[in-house]
């Protein structure tokens, strides 16, 4: 899925220079994507190096040594280069004290900027959703160990989503930020690894209703008055093209090139708005910027995944092969 998520990213840093295709924000499409795509690579790690409860802090452990390394470089950088110019942006308002230090460390803080002000200091603005994926895999091993227990909180996550469709909730914080109204699409995407492998017709099925069940849903809210909802058909167009991209994409074998373009989506979406605050701080894009800050941040990327993320990855996968036994009948997973 490396290709997939590479171009998810790039969605995410076109979004951030202002780009909308037909007046929808790609970087909100992009994100649901990531969402789903974690559910499904995750219940698939879990099952394969993390099966029994004893395993779930080595779990906590491969998740640490995945999102840190080049986080902690980027976000470092990002610092020095605040401390240095004193340029301040729209998410770098003020210098920076204890609390705003240990919120970017943390993580999970940034998802909870609408209520603690952390995107007054966030080092990384795309972070907030690096929030919400820790969150996920706090619950993830469980949500696989245990079934039933996915089930519970994908309708309990249903029902808050639903509430954010229909305007009761918070529409952008609890459709499309904060997990009790998004967990649901994480659990989509598990939903789609167990069918894949334990009921392949079902899975198609699955795949083949959701753009019909994203439509159905769209043409209520339109109904209704509630379609141009902050980011309401993002949203239904992420999940309801994202699920059958989803089943299609995990049938195929990957290669070097899909590898490649895995090992640059992480940084591409880490580093995006640090190289728009050093080269273009007018936040004005044209075509030719365009290209120099994607090419850019590819290359950026590409060094820090082969500086800061390859030693880790290659530690992370003599750790899972030593530590637990090879279950039968999954496929390889993704580096993730």
């Amino acid at each position: 899925m490396g290709l997939t998520r590479l171009v998810l990213a790039l969605g995410v840093l076109l979004s951030h220079t202002g780009m909308r295709v037909v007046g929808l924000n790609p970087g909100v499409i992009a994100v649901v994507g990531f969402y789903l795509i974690s559910g499904y690579v995750m219940t698939g790690l879990v099952q394969r190096h993390f099966r029994a409860p004893a395993r779930v802090p080595a779990f906590y452990l491969d998740r640490v040594l995945r999102l840190y390394p080049q986080y902690l470089f980027y976000a470092g950088v990002t610092l020095l280069w605040f401390v240095a110019s004193g340029r301040h942006t729209s998410f770098l308002t003020h210098a920076p004290g204890l609390v705003d230090l240990v919120r970017n460390l943390a993580l999970v803080p940034l998802n909870f900027y609408m209520f603690n002000g952390a995107d007054s200091f966030t080092l990384i603005p795309p972070a907030w959703s690096l929030g919400a994926e820790v969150q996920f895999y706090l619950l993830v091993p469980f949500m696989v160990l245990w079934p039933p227990l996915a089930v519970v909180l994908g309708v309990a996550s249903l029902a808050v989503h639903a509430a954010a469709l229909l305007g009761i909730l918070h529409t952008d914080w609890y459709g499309y930020r904060l997990l009790p109204g998004v967990l649901w699409i994480f659990g989509a995407g598990m939903l789609m690894f167990r069918l894949q492998r334990a009921h392949p017709g079902r899975a198609r099925r699955v795949a083949l209703l959701a753009p019909l069940a994203a439509l159905a849903i769209f043409t209520l809210l339109h109904l209704r008055g509630l379609d141009a909802q902050p980011y309401h058909r993002e949203v239904l167009l992420g999940w309801g093209l994202g699920i059958p991209l989803l089943y299609g994409i995990s049938q195929r074998r990957s290669g070097w090139f899909d590898t490649l373009a895995g090992d640059l989506s992480y940084g591409v979406f880490l580093n995006h708005f640090l190289l728009i605050w050093l080269l273009f701080p007018e936040l004005e894009f044209g075509g030719p910027r365009m290209t120099v800050l994607v090419v850019a941040s590819l290359l950026a990327a590409w060094l820090s995944q082969r500086a800061f993320e390859r030693p880790v990855l290659a530690w992370r996968r003599r750790f899972r092969v030593s530590s637990a036994a090879k279950p039968a009948g999954l496929p390889a997973c993704s580096p993730d």
